[in-house]
């Protein structure tokens, strides 16, 4: 029996989707699942879940299965509606083309679900409540169509920001394999990175790119627990330490990765919420606290996503890095820590847009956990190359009139030679000598451009 027990958590620890305590899936085994499960195809609309679903329950827990048989040889996205899910279930979808687990999905304010983007031709959907309960839960399976790119059109902001530093911060965070290791160069923390920093003025981009992740023995683990160092994977902790970090760093732009999907994805999350309701982590105590944790909105609020997806998947897509890089249009990001810290990090954005130290964009990244950390490191990069462009984009750095991302006395140099000759600029390379922003060139402006160098 022990032998049994055994090979079943191994089981599950490779096949686990989202990363969440494997202990939240002991209760589905997926090599004694039901051979008569029923079937309908992608073409079937509006099935009532609980009406088609194959029941067995145990002592303690009630089972629905139901499989899609789908045709479609791409990307497809199924959309549950009526969702009334009762407080102790929830639903995963089993691929059994692609060997991979998608989920935990619960109720989270909405009575509409978009699980993520799937693929496989044989898809198990099983439903989870306790037995014995009166209100049994519900959803209809409202359709299951190819999935298209669907226009995201990032927030409007103000092109002229102003950042009195020598170089604005981009800072990304990871969790769990790959994305720790993928990172690693962009940490100034010699312990973890001792071949040194590489963040610096990253390729000449302008940008000074920092990172932190917790880390974990062995460094390429599966299940991971909790792990140590930046962050830990526990709401308390990574809480304290995002604002302990954010208020040093006071970033232009955050991307938070995590680790996802068992294959090549490259998730990018539209939606991160501000849940009432969480997966528990490994330390009492298990959930965040306060919960929900952002008391400035309501509960279930979605903070977004603030990166550039469109334009982050056309260039990844149009690279020659072996992923699939997909926009997840309507799910969360999983209810765990993973969300957590991707909802801290538009919590700051969204909150930070118009302030001394913007923060103009921010959003959650999920990363395959089949992703070796060349490939992700290259992903990583690309898309940090990318975002960092469409920074700059938004960004002015009032002062550097030359733009060579650096205020010294050669901006200093320009600014005297145009007050002194009376020459009027290009109206852009006004608006970086105008600092008092008077509409004129004048010594007041010379003033302050010193006290900014000096």
């Amino acid at each position: 029996m022990k032998k049994i027990l055994f090979l079943f958590i191994m089981s599950i620890s490779i096949i686990n989707s989202q990363i969440v305590p494997p202990s939240f899936f002991n209760e589905i085994d997926i090599e004694k699942l039901p051979s008569n499960i029923p079937l309908i195809s992608n073409s079937d609309t509006n099935i009532n879940f609980r009406e088609h679903a194959l029941s067995s329950d145990n002592i303690e827990k009630s089972f629905l299965y139901l499989k899609i048989i789908s045709s479609i040889r791409d990307n497809y996205q199924i959309k549950l509606s009526d969702v009334n899910l009762s407080d102790s279930g929830y639903i995963v979808f089993w691929d059994m083309t692609n060997d991979c687990l998608y989920g935990p999905y619960k109720n989270h304010n909405s009575n509409i679900i978009f699980p993520s983007i799937m693929n496989g031709n044989e898809i198990i959907i099983i439903y989870v409540e306790d037995n014995n309960i009166d209100n049994k839960g519900s959803f209809t399976i409202d359709s299951i169509k190819p999935y298209d790119n669907i226009s995201y059109e990032a927030p409007t902001m103000n092109s002229v920001i102003r950042k009195d530093r020598e170089r604005p911060i981009l800072m990304v965070t990871g969790y769990w394999p790959p994305t720790n290791e993928m990172l690693r160069h962009f940490s100034t923390d010699e312990l973890i990175n001792p071949n040194g920093w590489e963040g610096e003025n990253w390729r000449d981009l302008g940008f000074d790119v920092v990172a932190f992740f917790p880390e974990f023995d062995p460094s390429d683990c599966t299940n991971c627990g909790q792990g140590y160092g930046n962050f830990e994977v526990d709401y308390q902790d990574t809480s304290a330490d995002f604002w302990n970090i954010i208020n040093d760093v006071k970033p232009s732009g955050i991307i938070t990765f995590s680790r996802g999907y068992n294959n090549n994805s490259w998730e990018l999350e539209s939606n991160v919420y501000n849940h009432a309701n969480w997966i528990a982590d490994y330390t009492s105590p298990y959930y965040p606290n306060p919960s929900p944790p952002d008391a400035s909105v309501l509960p279930g609020y979605n903070r977004g996503s603030g990166l550039p997806l469109n334009l982050l998947e056309e260039t990844l897509d149009n690279s020659e890095i072996d992923i699939n890089c997909y926009i997840d249009i309507n799910g969360d990001a999983g209810q765990f820590l993973s969300e957590f810290m991707g909802y801290h990090g538009m919590w700051y954005h969204q909150d930070n847009i118009d302030t001394e130290w913007p923060c103009l964009s921010g959003g959650h990244i999920h990363v395959g956990g089949q992703l070796s950390t060349r490939v992700a490191k290259d992903a990583a990069e690309l898309t940090i190359e990318t975002v960092i462009e469409y920074l700059d984009e938004l960004m002015i750095n009032i002062g550097d009139i030359n733009t060579d991302y650096i205020i010294n006395i050669q901006d200093v140099i320009i600014l005297v030679g145009y007050i002194l000759s009376g020459e009027l600029p290009s109206p852009d390379t006004f608006t970086l000598a105008d600092l008092n922003q008077d509409d004129s060139l004048n010594v007041q402006d010379i003033v302050l451009l010193i006290e900014i160098i000096l």
